[in-house]
């Protein structure tokens, strides 16, 4: 077997100048083409073909676009006459929940015939002050706030060619930010430095849906924009960091943001996907890249950020899971004979920190899945197809042991759309197997040891472990017809062993179906089977709590949200839901003793789910019959 390998490291903190700071102004300004750096990656070769042959056919619709853009965008559009504050109701259709800044501020955007409003309202829901229309139609995004307290609002136009992006202050005055080709798909991302990152796509009449991705944009904080390929991924680190990882021609880049202005592009080598970087608990950036050669070599480049600062190490093997812990970040690799991937081989388990990498936990065979505890003791799982072997290594490495479960992995294994979930807090590993037609749950001891094994139900597929807020370890077995849909989820607690009854109905399609709430209790979330709606059930760490409700109407969060959202939670872990039954629109509070309605909706049903700000005060953006939008608040705490 080969000698694992760990290079030595290659500093490299080249950055370029300083961004000037921000200058904010509600100053004219005569349009002029979007500011762009000089080392803006060129578009897409088909999109840019296609782009091409639709030019003939657009260029009226955007001169046309860009004359009714240039009139409305005086940099400063100024806002309507404060509203009476007595006055709760919005002229329009609302065009999303409202949106609370960072100074407090709470926006409410709206549209009617005139175009796009955004107006300002305060913790009693009342009017304080609404903007003049905005050019344009609304997208499919949904507005943002950034750190500088401001709202950012898009708009495009008719042919969705090109779209708009303004900023709105408290004040309720508008100025332009930039504007972009094709229609802003998803929410923007915001950094800490204001900086906003979208993806657009264009249309395209040969398309299954109309259109085809078109760009990744990026407009800093000083509201520069640069564009990259389609589809690149970010992530944020530490200190208002941000990277973003673009491939293009064959050629995959890595981009990084300072908070301090400066950037860097590094070319990555290899040919495979890469995905975002991985940000440690320190706040670092961390992006494994694997390398293959000709001759059947195998490494992972791993590039560790700090802002613009990089350094790179090599280490053996392809790049696998990665899991974040508090004292440092794991990264399996492995390597496997020649350059077909059978899915033998040798694992590698390293232990990452930002200057040094801890020699590896070598493994001899692939694995199914490694799992790392608080303690740091690591519990992984080798593939076999005649027992289930797990390895079990100490922290510092020194021990390990091995111990054989007297089955095979699940044929089929359930999983779970989970919001709010903790980290394990205790020192055991959990391994599910199956061995004569049966389901079992082993908890193993640090030392290799069986804790104890649980029969899991008949007729249920398992699903992987999870971890509440509190560390409080779950488990949900569906219950499921041979080949068939599930019926029915029953809970397992592991802080006493204890399983639920069998709670009637599947997860819903897109829907988180487990919802933590800060203060560790937990719900269900499932299809209100055979009816309509959602049937929410509570539990915590001793089992069901016996609070369940149904709702036919319940409402969610929409798209780009991923999974939806059904609750939102107090800081005191109240869960809210709202629900626009016609016959009795509401918002209830769930606990873990009851279910209690909060705010009758009655005339005004909830358009969006409820938000809470910071202070506790929760909206409701409601509709009216007649084309307003009220806004209902009540305090959580």
């Amino acid at each position: 077997m080969a000698k694992p390998v760990v290079s030595s490291a290659d500093q490299d903190s080249d950055a370029e100048a300083p961004a000037k700071g921000r200058l904010v102004k509600p100053l004219f300004t005569p349009r002029t083409e979007t500011p762009r750096d000089d080392d803006s990656e060129p578009p897409a070769a088909a999109p840019m073909l296609l782009t091409m042959l639709a030019t003939v056919r657009q260029q009226a619709e955007e001169r046309r676009a860009d004359r009714a853009a240039a009139a409305a965008s005086s940099s400063a559009i100024q806002t309507s006459a404060a509203a009476d504050p007595a006055d709760t109701e919005i002229r329009g259709t609302p065009q999303g929940p409202v949106v609370v800044g960072s100074t407090g501020t709470i926006y409410q955007v709206t549209r009617d015939a005139n175009g796009i409003r955004v107006s300002v309202v305060d913790s009693d829901g009342h009017v304080v002050t609404t903007s003049d229309a905005i050019a344009g139609k609304p997208g499919s995004s949904s507005s943002v706030a950034r750190p500088d307290g401001s709202l950012v609002v898009i708009t495009t136009n008719d042919r969705a060619t090109r779209s708009t992006l303004w900023s709105v202050n408290s004040q309720g005055e508008v100025t332009k930010i930039a504007t972009v080709a094709g229609f802003v798909s998803g929410s923007p991302q915001v950094g800490s430095d204001g900086s906003l990152y979208f993806d657009t796509n264009i249309p395209f009449i040969f398309s299954p849906i109309g259109n085809i991705d078109y760009r990744t944009v990026r407009i800093s904080g000083t509201n520069t924009v640069r564009t990259f390929a389609p589809n690149s991924s970010v992530a944020f680190g530490g200190g208002g960091s941000a990277y973003l990882v673009a491939s293009q021609f064959g050629i995959r880049t890595v981009h990084a943001f300072g908070a301090d202005g400066k950037t860097k592009t590094i070319v990555l080598p290899g040919r495979g996907s890469v995905a975002a970087p991985t940000i440690g608990e320190d706040g670092y950036a961390y992006l494994p890249v694997g390398v293959q050669t000709l001759f059947g070599g195998k490494t992972t480049q791993l590039y560790t950020f700090r802002g613009v600062e990089s350094t790179t190490r090599t280490l053996t093997g392809l790049p696998g899971r990665v899991i974040v812990k508090s004292d440092g970040v794991f990264l399996e690799t492995f390597t496997y004979p020649g350059n077909s991937d059978n899915g033998d081989g040798t694992t590698y388990i390293y232990k990452i920190y930002p200057t040094a990498i801890a020699d590896p936990r070598i493994i001899e065979g692939r694995l199914r899945s490694f799992q790392v505890t608080a303690e740091g003791t690591i519990y992984a799982v080798v593939r076999d197809p005649a027992s289930t072997p797990v390895v079990v290594i100490s922290p510092d490495g020194r021990t390990r042991s091995t111990v054989d479960l007297p089955g095979t992995a699940p044929f089929l294994q359930g999983s779970n759309r989970i919001l709010g979930a903790g980290e394990q807090s205790d020192d055991l590993g959990y391994v599910t197997y199956t061995a004569d037609g049966a389901n079992y749950l082993s908890v193993l001891n640090p030392d290799g040891s069986v804790n104890r094994t649980i029969a899991l139900p008949a007729g249920t597929v398992p699903g992987t472990v999870f971890f509440g807020p509190d560390g409080a370890a779950y488990q949900i077995n569906q219950v499921k017809e041979l080949g068939g849909a599930a019926t029915g989820q029953i809970l397992l607690t592991l802080s006493n062993d204890s399983f639920s009854p069998a709670v009637r109905g599947p997860a819903l399609d897109n829907i988180a179906d487990v919802q933590f709430a800060p203060d560790g209790s937990g719900y269900l979330v499932l299809r209100n089977d055979p009816s309509f709606g959602v049937q929410i059930v509570g539990f915590d760490s001793t089992g069901l709590t016996g609070v369940t409700q149904t709702l036919p109407h319940a409402v969610t969060t929409a798209y780009p949200t991923y999974p939806v959202q059904t609750l939102v939670f107090g800081s005191d872990g109240t869960g809210y839901v709202a629900s626009d039954d016609p016959a009795d629109p509401a918002v209830y509070a769930f606990t873990t003793t009851g279910v209690t309605e909060v705010l009758d909706l009655d005339g005004t049903p909830p358009a969006f789910l409820p938000v809470i700000a910071p202070d506790g005060t929760m909206y409701v953006t409601t509709s009216t019959a007649d084309g307003f939008t009220v806004v209902r608040t009540v305090s959580t705490v």
